[in-house]
């Protein structure tokens, strides 16, 4: 796999600094917010496997070579293993002991959005932030435009594929 180029890497980190930033306000001013370090829901609680674009694979190939060959090894044999399987998966980068992600700097868009970005007028959340703004009400939330950060990403990198299909073409 050919490596990032610089502008690549800066457009991409570019793109998930202005993720953090619309994140940050959320997660920061609403102390009820569930998605922060120690919920992992989402992540044991995938409906379908990650589909990420070549742009983010290159990154998320990047953290993973990163990891000791254990956690790799561990790694693919849960893709492997979830392969072909049935919903929910949970994501194989997930420490399921910690409940942290072994790639957390380099998690593509989808995980970076997931329960703070609306997509079409809809959340892009699970059923606890679901019945958490439905207690305690959004309207001083803003949220994120996730059709906007999708198309973006789009154009830079073109088409997506599934996590089982990258690890494919890693020879995995």
């Amino acid at each position: 796999m050919e490596p990032l180029t610089e502008a690549q890497r800066r457009t991409l980190e570019d793109l998930y600094q202005r993720i953090d930033e619309r994140v940050s306000p959320i997660a920061g001013t609403h102390a009820w917010w569930p998605c922060r370090k120690g919920c992992d829901h989402c992540c044991r609680h995938l409906a379908a496997p990650l589909t990420i674009t070549r742009l983010e694979w290159t990154y998320l190939w990047e953290g993973f070579q990163a990891l000791p060959p254990e956690a790799q090894a561990e790694i693919r044999a849960r893709v492997a293993e979830l392969e072909g399987t049935q919903r929910p998966y949970t994501c194989p980068f997930l420490d399921r002991e910690s409940g942290g992600c072994r790639v957390y700097a380099h998690r593509p868009m989808a995980c970076r959005t997931y329960g703070f970005y609306v997509s079409r007028g809809t959340g892009n959340w699970c059923h606890l932030i679901l019945g958490l703004v439905e207690k305690h009400g959004d309207g001083d939330i803003i949220w994120g435009n996730q059709d906007a950060m999708e198309d973006t990403l789009e154009r830079l990198s073109g088409s997506t594929l599934s996590l089982f299909e990258w690890f494919a073409t890693e020879g995995c």
